[in-house]
């Protein structure tokens, strides 16, 4: 019988059984291809940096459920890091930097009024999808 793992790392790490290698090396790719998803957002860079085709990759997500969650997990979490970037670019101004004669001479923060047109409609949207439960006797 076989002992629960506790997390990913410690699975990748034991020596495997015979017949397993194929499995491991899979297994290693989709944790180094879920990691570069997670930082860059790119599919076409994260299958490349995995060294997995992305045809694979689209296959294996919508075979093995639990990989496809993690996927949209990994995405999510990209976007959500943009967003709060943003969100602190609009609020406190993008740095520039003025040079004179190849010497930084001064600084100040320049405040992107698109940016935060954006942020204002992307804040918009996500309070109008967001959707109230509705009981059985509201329902019409």
């Amino acid at each position: 019988m076989d002992h629960p793992r506790q997390n990913v790392t410690e699975y990748l790490w034991t020596a495997p059984r015979v017949g397993e290698s194929r499995r491991r090396t899979n297994l290693r790719r989709r944790v180094t291809f879920l990691r570069e998803l997670e930082k860059t957002g790119s599919v076409s860079y994260s299958a490349a940096r995995a060294g997995i085709d992305r045809r694979t990759l689209y296959r294996w997500r919508d075979t093995d459920p639990r990989f496809g969650e993690r996927w949209d997990r990994a995405l999510q979490l990209r976007e959500e890091e943009l967003l709060d970037r943003g969100y602190s670019f609009a609020r406190t101004g993008v740095p520039r930097y003025v040079f004179r004669n190849g010497v930084m001479t001064a600084t100040y923060r320049r405040h992107d009024e698109r940016l935060i047109m954006f942020m204002l409609n992307r804040t918009r949207a996500r309070s109008a999808n967001r959707r109230t439960e509705v009981s059985g006797d509201d329902a019409i």
